[in-house]
């Protein structure tokens, strides 16, 4: 992975301006996947721009750029570190290797280890989606990792701390168009949050097989943009936000919450760290408590219910409904399964 070939691209992701130097060739087809169509010949002159730099681990350059005041910041993540010097803040990630921010500058340097034990995907999140969204959201755009889709002007966001490629199939088939796998660009319109348009590919789910016997090569992850052409959308407004409980059980269940507990679900369930310089928490999941109708999910291991919670929020007012009852839905009762709920 090593290498001293460096290449420079910039970008315009939905408005703001990056430039991204990569000396890492491994991870050259991944970054093209995630930001390829924000590809840009130039930028105009004294359009601000978010600076980045991918560069293969050395330890003395690393040691270079380490503060002896930096201190450590908790955080929920077991597998990372943070630490922070001021407007600085440094991610270690021994899957992937160290990652230096200045949101001041706007700027991130990513050094990744030669034998990285992440695969390119997770790299790419890790060395320039998560720096990224650090830099980009006080410029007024939020990159998350959730999914996200639309069906007839109905926006919704969906938080997993799993693979939903079941759901995000059966929610195709259905007529919703995919905005986000598995990251979703937000910004403030007015009065509404728009959820915009990012590239991505969900980790498929491995078929059941009989232990020890050889189930052959295997792709794990999948761009259900190109398995189903024409399926991807823009924009829409954020209608809704879906925060999923860890773990799969028998039963699917949606309870929509009030906005002061949304705000808390919201918080613990949030998918990232978020770093600021002098405060704890990001603003977003307040205001999508207040502008979107917010729900705590129970997933089920089938790949239907989804679609049967989202037809019934979508169709009913705030208060119980059962999607099992096929006379209180307004055309997609025949979805409804007597396996998922909402309350």
């Amino acid at each position: 992975m090593l290498s001293t070939d460096a290449r420079t691209d910039m970008y315009c992701l939905h408005g703001l301006g990056i430039e991204l130097s990569c000396e890492v060739p491994a991870l050259a087809a991944q970054i093209e996947h995630a930001l390829g169509p924000f590809l840009s010949d130039v930028l105009p002159p004294g359009f601000a721009r978010t600076i980045g730099t991918i560069l293969p681990y050395e330890q003395s350059a690393v040691l270079r750029h380490l503060s002896n005041a930096a201190r450590r910041v908790s955080n929920d993540d077991d597998l990372i570190e943070l630490y922070q010097d001021g407007e600085r803040f440094w991610l270690v990630d021994e899957r992937v290797g160290l990652i230096e921010m200045n949101l001041l500058r706007g700027t991130w340097r990513s050094w990744v280890l030669p034998r990285a034990g992440a695969d390119p995907v997770r790299l790419v999140d890790t060395a320039v989606l998560w720096p990224l969204a650090q830099l980009l959201r006080p410029k007024g755009v939020y990159l998350v990792p959730a999914a996200s889709v639309a069906r007839a002007g109905w926006g919704v966001m969906i938080v997993a701390p799993f693979g939903i490629e079941p759901e995000l199939r059966t929610l195709i088939r259905a007529g919703y168009r995919v905005l986000g796998q598995r990251w979703t660009a937000i910004r403030e319109e007015g009065s509404r949050l728009e959820l915009m348009h990012l590239p991505g590919q969900v980790e498929r789910l491995r078929p059941p097989h009989l232990r020890g016997a050889d189930a052959g090569p295997w792709e794990g992850w999948v761009d259900l943009t190109h398995e189903h052409l024409g399926c991807s959308q823009n924009h829409a407004y954020c209608d809704a936000v879906l925060v999923a409980d860890p773990g799969r059980r028998p039963r699917a269940h949606l309870t929509e919450l009030s906005p002061p507990r949304a705000v808390e679900i919201l918080r613990a369930g949030w998918p990232m760290p978020e770093l600021h310089p002098s405060r704890r928490f990001t603003q977003l999941p307040m205001k999508l408590a207040q502008r979107a109708r917010c729900c705590q999910l129970q997933m089920s291991r089938q790949g239907e219910d989804l679609l049967v919670l989202l037809d019934s929020l979508r169709y009913h007012g705030r208060g119980p409904t059962n999607p099992a009852n096929p006379a209180r839905h307004a055309n997609p009762a025949r979805h409804a399964t007597p396996d998922a709920a909402v309350a």
